[in-house]
């Protein structure tokens, strides 16, 4: 078992060297497996072992018939181990509603601190205007997601964006249900909320953004205790 431990270890510091080198970039396609092998004279069914946990952790896909090509899927995995820890226990939905609302301060404070919002600030705007103009509620719950997203996407930190946006998309499950079910004051609210963030980020103000943040999630959490029950 440690033998096969160690030639599985082989196959990702191979590849992981590869990246670093320059040998490989995203979209590039890997060695064959037989290559791989060979060049590090371990077994196949190693190599293919190796290759497919690589594959379910989202650093390469499989195309059958052409052979593993790299991607930059890596997020997949975060979102599935949070699937995991649901199913198993080990967290829960408040405890992930909490993470959500506290890393949406950090994000602002990142974006603010890097000087970004104004490159997406156009986008922003759009969004909360076409939200200020559907009545729809499929559209509302669309554009809340997308102005969420475009918040992570501001900050424009690449590392921000893997972790955050499998987490959300975990999250988005329970906010859309529960933006289904919401009455107009509350859908109101959380666009006066949007707004608000919108002009905090607009002014620098931190301070301000925090408060928006909170008050927006106060809604959002009510709203989840009232669909949970």
């Amino acid at each position: 078992m440690q033998s096969e431990t160690r030639e599985y270890q082989k196959v990702i510091d191979y590849v992981s060297q590869m990246i670093a080198d320059g040998q490989l970039k995203i979209g590039d396609r890997l060695p064959t497996e037989r290559q791989i092998a060979e060049t590090l004279s371990i077994g196949r069914n190693s190599t293919r072992e190796a290759l497919r946990m690589l594959e379910h952790i989202g650093m390469i896909s499989c195309k059958r018939g052409s052979g593993n090509y790299l991607t930059d899927n890596v997020s997949r995995s975060v979102s599935e181990m949070v699937h995991m820890m649901l199913l198993l226990g080990q967290t829960d939905q408040a405890e992930i509603c909490s993470f959500r609302r506290n890393m949406e301060k950090a994000v602002c404070r990142a974006v603010l601190d890097g000087k970004t919002f104004s490159r997406w600030e156009t986008q922003v705007a759009e969004i909360l205007h076409q939200a200020c103009e559907t009545q729809e509620r499929e559209m509302q719950i669309e554009l809340d997601r997308r102005f969420h997203y475009l918040l992570i996407q501001a900050t424009e930190n690449r590392f921000w964006i893997a972790l955050l946006e499998p987490i959300t998309d975990v999250y988005r499950k329970w906010i859309d249900a529960a933006l289904q079910s919401a009455n107009d004051f509350v859908k109101g609210q959380l666009q006066i909320e949007h707004q608000a963030l919108f002009r905090a980020l607009q002014n620098d103000d931190y301070a301000a953004c925090e408060a928006a943040i909170d008050r927006h999630y106060d809604y959002v959490d009510a709203e989840l205790s009232k669909s949970s029950k």
